[in-house]
């Protein structure tokens, strides 16, 4: 477990968390919120003992309004580099949040409400990003023992973010919502989810810290793991038949 080299604080922002990973004198940032939140994150940093140049990286686990709203802003005020997965650049430079698609009924029926407002609620201030992510990145660039990894499916270019003390930060790849199903509401590509969700299993992670909803363990996860690959698996197997 590397929990010395580094400390974990979530921060509750609008209807979303985003999380700072740090140790004196230095921060990562995973996702900032919606438009507007780059106030309540400073003030978290300092807080925290940490001053806005301390802030070194922002992580975008994946290019909607309530993840990156506020990347512009924060790269402005504290000179943090903006990495996100190349297959969503456009998104961000833009400013634009296309809707995805519903994984289950209820999910189906906000979409298509979503989908009448979305020139409103899912345009936020576009940033230009730094570093630009593949498959996977090496945190160790940046003094922290973790990786970034691409798990497409919420989005084309959704990632998460995995710490060598087993901590997982999972933007919309996985919920944690009381009560409800870990599997994400809304997907771009249901069977690269379900690929994803193989590929998260078979990480090394013990804890997840979701943008939506509380942390919560591995045994959780498992639990839910086999019915999700059941109950969505169907729309893989048309595909690859297609």
């Amino acid at each position: 477990m590397e929990e010395e080299s580094y400390k974990i604080h979530r921060l509750g922002l609008t209807n979303v968390a985003a999380y700072l990973i740090y140790r004196p004198g230095e921060a990562i940032l995973v996702d900032s919120g919606n438009s507007g939140s780059e106030d309540k994150i400073l003030k978290i940093l300092k807080g925290l003992g940490l001053e806005p140049d301390m802030l070194k990286l922002l992580i975008l686990t994946h290019v909607h309004f309530d993840h990156a709203g506020s990347a512009r802003r924060l790269k402005e005020l504290t000179a943090c580099r903006i990495m996100v997965h190349r297959s969503e650049v456009g998104r961000l430079t833009e400013g634009k949040t296309p809707i995805p698609a519903g994984t289950r009924w209820k999910a189906k029926l906000l979409v298509g409400v979503g989908r009448l407002f979305i020139r409103w609620i899912g345009s936020f201030p576009g940033a230009e990003p730094d570093l630009l992510v593949d498959e996977s990145f090496d945190l160790e660039e940046f003094g922290f023992p973790g990786k970034v990894i691409h798990t497409p499916g919420h989005t084309h270019g959704s990632m998460v973010v995995v710490m060598n003390g087993g901590e997982l930060f999972a933007g919309d790849t996985l919920f944690g919502l009381d009560g409800k199903q870990h599997f994400p509401p809304f997907a771009e590509d249901l069977p690269a989810l379900l690929r994803s969700w193989e590929l998260i299993r078979g990480l090394q992670a013990e804890i997840f810290f979701p943008a939506h909803g509380r942390r919560f363990g591995l045994d959780s996860f498992l639990a839910e793991f086999e019915g999700a690959m059941e109950r969505y698996g169907h729309s893989r197997k048309l595909k690859v038949k297609s």
